[in-house]
């Protein structure tokens, strides 16, 4: 990890800075070590409406909305940012709180094993969240949506 990184990751740890502008510091970064620009992606703009696709962005946000029976909605932003930054904190956890976390994980249905995530397969991950979209329509009229973008 760059030492600019760590210090935006140390920032945003201490509460010196919050998630948004941590984001924005980290793309920064990213932008200014971009090698070469990279295939437009289809149908992705940086305004909506406007139909100029944007270079190979990935998205920055994942998005879950609800709708429900009743009139509740429900409207969650998460920074991928703020995902990314906290999967590579997970290499500052000692590794017998690490084995805990991973167990209380498994009790709980969730049998992850943070010791095997590597940095670059977050961007994977995040790639692959490009094309995610999950529409669920309930029985009772409710709708939740999730989404990357």
């Amino acid at each position: 990890m760059s030492e600019d990184r760590a210090r935006i990751l140390n920032m945003l740890a201490e509460g010196k800075i919050n998630a948004e502008e941590a984001e924005r510091l980290l793309d920064a970064l990213d932008t200014r070590t971009a090698a070469a620009p990279a295939a437009p992606v289809p149908g992705r703009s940086a305004i909506k409406g406007d139909p100029t696709p944007v270079i190979n962005a990935l998205p920055k946000f994942l998005h879950v909305l609800v709708d429900g029976d009743a009139g509740e909605k429900v409207n969650v932003k998460v920074p991928l940012a703020l995902v990314r930054s906290g999967l590579k904190l997970t290499s500052l956890i000692p590794p017998q709180a690490m084995e805990q976390l991973n167990s209380q994980m498994a009790e709980n249905g969730m049998s992850i094993d943070f010791n095997n995530f590597k940095p670059e397969d977050i961007d994977e991950l995040i790639e692959a969240l490009r094309e995610m979209e999950i529409n669920v329509d309930g029985a009772n009229g409710e709708k939740v949506r999730v989404y990357a973008e």
